[in-house]
């Protein structure tokens, strides 16, 4: 399993841009340098009314594959 963290800042006017055209990824630099795309779906319950902010870890199984996103 790997891990890996990031740091998002989306306001809630340019969040509502992402979602009004229909877009499915975020693509996010993780602090080892990688830069991923990441489904809209997996932030949906650390949207709030302020947008999306915080400080990420995903976890990716061996096959690179989606596991868990959660803020830390």
């Amino acid at each position: 399993m790997r891990r890996l963290r990031f740091r998002l800042a989306i306001s809630r006017p340019q969040l509502l841009q992402y979602y009004q055209g229909r877009t499915a990824a975020l693509s996010v630099q993780t602090e080892q340098g990688l830069r991923l795309q990441i489904a809209l779906h997996h932030f949906r319950s650390f949207v709030s009314h302020d947008g999306l902010q915080g400080y990420f870890e995903i976890t990716l199984n061996s096959d690179n594959q989606f596991q868990q996103l959660m803020r830390l």
